[in-house]
């Protein structure tokens, strides 16, 4: 495969053989590439019209790396560098597509009052990587860094270590019919301002969004996470591992049952053990004061998860928990799975239940379920079992249990259901197996 080289000082004949002759602009040094390798110099300063880059092939991407041009030729890792820039005039857009792995570039887009975007996967079934990058909204309209096609869909976005940088709080990052990743990235979002939604979903469907490892801090006070739309259809938000600011709002209610899925765990601004749940029939967060004594902890931190539902939450469609897993070795033999909760008032089984998976049969992985629910819609709830376990406020403990036999060794799962509108209940999530 080819090495070309792109620097915007290059004043020889731009065939991109060399750094002398190198391309002078971005879309001209990847254009038409699959295979190759094109080296950016470190001190590579453009400002273009709109830039659209849809370069390689599936399964032979274009590989494009920022390097410092006085290093090693061909250019070794040690070479390496994150400073240059490509940048749009006036309202023009970046549109990035194809299939494309890029390290170490600054893009902006625009530098006018108007709207410029940048677009990553500008079509269906693109797929496009970027470590060590950042993605700035340089003009100051209500322009949006866009993950995926919308409507056209099946893309796949990677961010490395790239920060993103806004220049007005109307602006936002938009997931639309894309499987995208934002991983390992400190200060994740520079500049001054930061948006006052940060995920925006427009009118398309089918996008998930998993953010790992990233520092969104700077969004604080008077900003929202993620935001939502009432169009938009089966979105799957999960935060894992980020560090949050502690004044943030996570994210705006569901607009439907169907709509937005959203998940954030062991993310916040301190500790180890946060979660918070969004769904249309409620949200799930994390509580360190009414705990149940001797229950689930952080190895320091005793926790449970406070439930509080919507109006519209019911039996048929209740508010799940998160799974919690035990697992078991005991085969052949009944054992009884037993998770602890408190509320204003005992519960019924058509109110709270716990559902629980495990391996009942002997020669295959197939799941097998139990739980403790009323048994369907005809027959008369009755009021779960009271517990005499100790909390740290509240007033009805309850306890929900469920027997069965396994035929293998495996994990159990056991996943709390919440069906009574408008409460609050605490679960403590360990199960105690007997």
């Amino acid at each position: 495969m080819a090495i070309y080289y792109v620097w915007s000082g290059a004043t020889g004949t731009a065939n991109g053989s060399s750094w002398a002759n190198a391309y002078t602009t971005f879309s001209s040094g990847v254009g038409g590439k699959a295979g190759d390798t094109v080296y950016v110099a470190h001190d590579h300063s453009e400002l273009s019209a709109a830039i659209n880059a849809t370069p390689g092939l599936i399964g032979n991407p274009c590989k494009t790396v920022c390097v410092n041009r006085a290093g090693t030729v061909p250019p070794v890792p040690a070479d390496r560098r994150a400073t240059a820039v490509v940048a749009t005039s006036a309202n023009n857009a970046i549109s990035l597509g194809g299939y494309q792995h890029i390290d170490g570039i600054i893009f902006i887009a625009g530098n006018s009052t108007g709207i410029a975007n940048i677009t990553l996967c500008n079509s269906s079934g693109y797929y496009l990587r970027l470590d060590n990058c950042s993605l700035r909204l340089g003009s100051t309209g209500n322009g949006q860094i866009i993950l995926g096609a919308g409507s056209n869909g099946g893309n796949f976005v990677e961010l490395n270590n790239t920060t993103a940088s806004f220049a007005a709080v109307g602006q936002s990052i938009a997931t639309g019919g894309c499987l995208s990743r934002w991983r390992n990235t400190p200060s994740a979002l520079i500049g001054a301002q930061v948006p006052t939604i940060l995920f925006t979903l427009p009118n398309f469907s089918g996008s998930k969004l998993e953010c790992a490892g990233v520092d969104l801090s700077a969004a604080g006070s008077g900003k929202t996470l993620v935001g939502t739309s009432g169009l938009t259809m089966g979105n799957v938000l999960q935060f894992l591992d980020c560090k949050l600011n502690a004044s943030v709002t996570k994210s705006v209610v569901p607009s439907s049952p169907g709509s937005d899925e959203v998940d954030f765990v062991r993310s916040g601004a301190t500790g180890n053990y946060n979660v918070f749940r969004h769904r249309w029939q409620g949200t799930l967060e994390q509580e360190t004061t009414i705990i149940r004594t001797g229950g689930a902890s952080d190895g320091t931190t005793g926790i449970s998860w406070k439930v509080i539902t919507t109006a519209s939450c019911n039996f048929s469609l209740p508010f799940e928990c998160p799974p919690i897993a035990i697992w078991n070795d005991t085969i052949g033999s009944s054992r009884t799975a037993t998770i602890e909760g408190i509320a204003a008032a005992l519960p019924t089984d058509a109110e709270v239940w716990v559902d629980c998976e495990f391996l009942g049969d002997g020669s295959s992985p197939q799941g097998s379920f139990v739980n403790d629910g009323k048994a369907d819609l005809i027959v008369t709830a009755a009021n779960q079992t009271s517990s005499t376990e100790i909390w740290g406020g509240s007033t009805a403990a309850f306890k929900l249990a469920v027997t069965f036999t396994a035929q293998q060794k495996g994990w159990i799962y056991a996943r709390v259901r919440v069906g009574k509108p408008s409460s609050t209940i605490y679960i403590d999530p360990l199960i105690t197996l007997t």
